[in-house]
């Protein structure tokens, strides 16, 4: 599958298992007490994260993906580091190290990565804020990026069949 699928795969998987998702979450909290307003940037970056989730994968070789997730990469850590989040930049710095030793459909491509590669999404909100509550702990984060990474799976199961 090309990059573009994989990116209209993770567009497809947020509109139907991160909204319903959120949608479960916001009426768990009395969302009608705070109004949807309050929430835009969260599904926003849930957005973001499901699409990059998407693309993940693939940045064990020279693609787009990999053009595209490590410019967002670096950019985060630059973030973190101007506002003095070094340990949660350096854990992020790491991480993004990893992918870069595994050979293409390798273990990057698996089950077991979509749960781990992911997992930084729930450390980093926790080291930033430190603050162990729900909305402090990227559990939202977490499953958007999961979930992209779950659908470049499938795609590539289903783009790799022949009719």
């Amino acid at each position: 599958m090309t990059y573009g699928q994989h990116v209209k795969w993770g567009i497809v998987t947020y509109f139907i298992v991160i909204m319903p998702i959120f949608a479960w979450i916001l009426y768990r909290q009395d969302w009608s007490a705070y109004g949807l307003e309050g929430y835009w940037w969260e599904l926003l970056i849930c957005f973001g994260l499901c699409v990059i989730g998407a693309m993940t994968p693939d940045i064990d070789i020279k693609s787009r993906s990999q053009r595209v997730i490590y410019a967002f990469l670096i950019l985060l850590d630059v973030l973190l580091i101007l506002f003095s989040y070094y340990r949660a930049a350096a854990l992020l710095g790491f991480f993004a190290m990893l992918p870069n030793i595994a050979k293409h459909r390798g273990k990057l491509h698996s089950l077991p990565a979509a749960i781990l590669i992911p997992a930084p999404l729930l450390i980093i909100p926790l080291l930033v804020t430190g603050e162990l509550t729900y909305r402090q702990m990227g559990i939202t984060y977490y499953i958007s990026g999961v979930s992209g990474y779950i659908s470049h799976l499938i795609a590539d199961g289903i783009g790799s069949r022949k009719s």
